[in-house]
């Protein structure tokens, strides 16, 4: 019996409408967009599915001809694991996905049509991955109304894609596809063009947050796989110490505390050794050439905080280490009384730091492609209070940042995931961890990418 689902390719996207009767339009598709989707298409052997859309009034009913043969006007199963939606959605809605979790079957990530690109997970549990509402971008020029509601759609209109690679009936990868005004994208290194291809260079790989000896060993092989074939300019890292050792929310935790300092996870010196081998591991797997960055994150100032507190006092094992580190941070000089970095002291005395790694301070900006914030871990908002991805892009613009585990998309404000197990000792109940990454391309567009099972793509 043949199998109900093979391994297959498919680029879902989405049209407005237009006015039978408007004298003045003959075609609001893309055409730049819409040949090089035909020609990507065409190279990958994938079936483009355009979903329909409503147009600026009620009274817009025509798709352009050239189109039609590719409407899908049904939901469409891409295996069993992800489908396409034909829950109609206003084109002029500022955030697509509202309501829309409790709609998706469980354990199905839901693909719906929008003119804008979101990206949203919803939690499943710890024992499987995640479902992920997202929406597609179009393939038309802005149709709305001008109106205030309209002119935010304007702004907000993406000429996109999700390109979708299926395995069999589960597994399954996908990735944005965002173009600009002339038709251009890039996918996985690679710019396409209406008039053909050429090789588009990785200006950032932001990783998910890596928490060294938390990191899964399958997540860590796909990233140095990427970092061999994509060869980032440079790759910027959040959470990279995980701070075991001086977790302060494990301090009262005396039978957790003993079973780490069985496996050696209570010792400070040999974390920092640690954090310093991985560093010098990523620098012979990308290169001298190759810049890596260390955003100053919420686990990085676990250290501050063990120090502040005089924690070491009571902790023979750490005792010389923390006066030693305690010593290092004493600034007396400093107007602002903020104590130096005390991780970047200690990897200096303890394993040292490759000479292409750059340590960020906190609050230090870091734009260094087309004004893209990618010096902001994500765990604070303004004035130091909790971060949300609205509070982020109100803040920064255009940003890709970490902290939260769970990769997001709200127009240009970016999160990436974890590089961990996607269950460790604090994430109970149901859970929308990914290990995803960000990659920022020469051409200003920003793709996230999955690792699933080891994989990153379908090869």
């Amino acid at each position: 019996m043949a199998a109900k689902y093979k391994p297959k390719t498919y680029v879902v996207t989405s049209a407005q409408c237009r006015d039978e009767d408007a004298e003045d339009i003959d075609s609001i598709v893309n055409q730049e967009f819409y040949a090089t989707l035909q020609r990507y298409c065409q190279e990958r052997d994938a079936e483009l599915l355009v979903m329909p859309m409503a147009g600026r009034t009620a009274h817009d009913n025509k798709f352009d001809d050239e189109i039609r043969k590719y409407l899908l006007k049904r939901d469409k199963n891409l295996n069993e694991k992800i489908k396409v939606s034909n829950n109609s959605i206003r084109p002029q809605q500022i955030d697509p996905v509202t309501g829309l979790g409790r709609f998706t079957q469980s354990d199905v990530t839901t693909i719906f049509a929008s003119p804008k690109q979101r990206f949203k997970v919803i939690p499943n549990s710890n024992d499987s991955l995640p479902k992920v509402l997202m929406t597609t971008g179009a393939l038309t020029h802005p149709n709305y109304k001008e109106d205030r509601i309209g002119k935010i759609a304007a702004k907000d209109h993406v000429y996109g894609a999700i390109v979708v690679e299926t395995e069999g009936a589960i597994p399954y990868h996908y990735r944005q596809l965002t173009a600009n005004r002339n038709g251009e994208f890039v996918d996985l290194g690679v710019k396409y063009t209406p008039k053909g291809t050429e090789e588009c260079g990785l200006e950032a790989l932001v990783l998910g947050d890596w928490h060294v000896r938390d990191t899964d060993p399958l997540v860590r092989n796909a990233t140095f796989e990427m970092i061999r074939e994509l060869k980032p300019r440079r790759i910027i890292v959040h959470d990279w110490f995980n701070g075991h050792s001086v977790n302060p929310h494990e301090e009262e935790k005396f039978i957790t505390r003993a079973m780490m300092y069985a496996q050696g996870r209570a010792s400070i010196e040999q974390e920092l050794r640690d954090n310093s081998k991985e560093l010098y591991e990523m620098r012979k797997v990308a290169g001298d050439n190759t810049e890596i960055v260390v955003v100053r994150s919420n686990h990085d100032e676990f250290l501050d905080r063990y120090l502040q507190k005089g924690r070491y006092l009571k902790e023979i094992h750490n005792w010389k280490i923390g006066h030693e580190l305690a010593l290092a941070c004493y600034d007396p000089g400093n107007p602002k009384l903020r104590i130096k970095n005390p991780l970047h002291e200690g990897l200096l005395r303890y394993g040292g730091i490759p000479n292409n790694v750059t340590y960020l301070e906190r609050n230090q900006d870091y734009k260094p492609v087309m004004g893209w914030q990618l010096g902001a871990h994500g765990d604070k908002g303004g004035n130091g209070s909790r971060a949300s991805v609205n509070g982020l892009e109100n803040s920064y613009g255009k940003s890709i940042s970490g902290h939260a585990h769970t990769p997001e998309i709200l127009r240009n404000t970016f999160r990436v995931g974890t590089s961990t197990y996607l269950s460790l000792s604090y994430n109970d109940g149901p859970s929308s961890w990914m290990n995803t990454h960000g990659l920022l391309w020469g051409n200003g567009k920003v793709q996230l990418v999955n690792i699933i099972d080891g994989k990153w793509r379908r090869k």
